[in-house]
């Protein structure tokens, strides 16, 4: 019988010890496609929402510059009406946006069988995504997640994304 060298033993041993090292938090695919989805989900309203953000933000800076015109011209003063209605309008598509996220995730399912130790952890998972793809925060724009999940329905109760606006 021929003897496998003393070096391939070592790393098979180590492969062995990291395989039996990894504690037991193997999740269930159900669990994993509901994750997947919902990624996806909020991939695509963030995408949509920075490319919101980054057309807000110069019509912010603008505004304020604006406004800080001690003696405003009426070309200035039409300007910032003009200002104004971009910002609302910009603020209402975000808004839209958020609300269809909302009712999307509202509708997507855990698949039956899943367990509920690993369901009870997707609200705290699901606000950890939300803010980490989220919107940048800043020029008066807030981002506060929230979700509850039922777990004998197997679907997301409630969310918030919290798009708070606090412009002057």
């Amino acid at each position: 019988m021929k003897r496998v060298p003393a070096s391939i033993s070592a790393i098979i041993a180590i492969f062995w010890m990291a395989a039996l090292a990894v504690p037991a938090a193997a999740q269930d695919y159900r669990i994993i496609n509901y994750q997947n989805t919902v990624n996806r989900l909020v991939s695509e309203w963030a995408a949509t929402e920075i490319s919101l953000a980054g057309k807000l933000v110069p019509v912010l800076q603008e505004l304020e510059t604006k406004r800080a015109i001690p003696n405003p011209t009426d070309a200035d003063k039409a300007r910032i009406d003009q200002l104004v209605r971009q910002r609302d309008d910009l603020r209402m598509q975000m808004e839209n946006e958020s609300n269809n996220l909302r009712v999307e995730m509202i509708l997507v399912e855990v698949e039956p069988g899943a367990p509920e130790r690993e369901m009870i952890q997707l609200p705290d998972w699901l606000t950890g995504i939300i803010k980490s793809k989220g919107i940048p925060v800043g020029h008066g724009i807030t981002l506060v997640p929230d979700a509850s999940f039922d777990i004998k329905a197997r679907k997301l109760k409630s969310l918030s994304l919290g798009l708070r606006f606090n412009w002057g």
